[in-house]
């Protein structure tokens, strides 16, 4: 009897400290998930501002050129935006922050700022489309750079937390 409630203390001691290790490691790829968006709607700032690609066009270049996380949601995106369905840009972009980012580490209030932003951008003229990318751009670098300040104390509390709730957990079993 005594071997097997080792035993379960020691599966709590680790799964524990397991879910620590996984929130502070989402939160680290909650930032490179952030990082590389930045990057894709820079792309695609460049594309409309320098280009003067239109919208629909833009988003297929950037499913041509671009390899990672958001590739499937540019993706689909774009293959709404030919289809010619009748929804509007703000329902597929909708559509797509839903259906397709529901894998990455993004948090809830990232893909409400991706729907607002995809709101926003669908139905302006280039001046004002270049306005809205550039202050998405610069929202998202405020939370990479609040993120980043706060990530090594918040990864050090998720790891210490696991490994004090394993604990506190055993001692309750004990």
């Amino acid at each position: 009897m005594l071997i097997m409630k080792i035993i379960g203390c020691i599966l709590v001691i680790v799964s524990s400290t397991g879910m620590g290790f996984f929130f502070s490691n989402e939160m680290r790829c909650r930032i490179n998930d952030l990082k590389e968006l930045k990057k894709m709607i820079g792309l695609l700032r460049g594309d409309i501002r320098y280009a003067n690609t239109p919208l629909p066009e833009a988003i297929s270049s950037i499913t041509r050129r671009h390899n990672g996380n958001y590739n499937a949601f540019f993706t689909h995106v774009s293959s709404k935006l030919n289809e010619l369905s009748g929804h509007t840009f703000s329902e597929i972009w909708k559509a797509a922050v839903q259906k397709e980012l529901a894998g990455t580490s993004l948090s809830k209030k990232d893909k409400l700022h991706l729907i607002q932003f995809g709101d926003n951008l669908g139905y302006l003229d280039k001046d004002m489309q270049m306005n809205t990318i550039d202050l998405f751009i610069s929202q998202l670098e405020d939370e990479i750079k609040e993120l980043s300040k706060t990530i090594k104390e918040k990864s050090y509390l998720y790891n210490t937390l696991g490994i004090m709730a394993g604990l506190f957990i055993i001692i309750i079993m004990i």
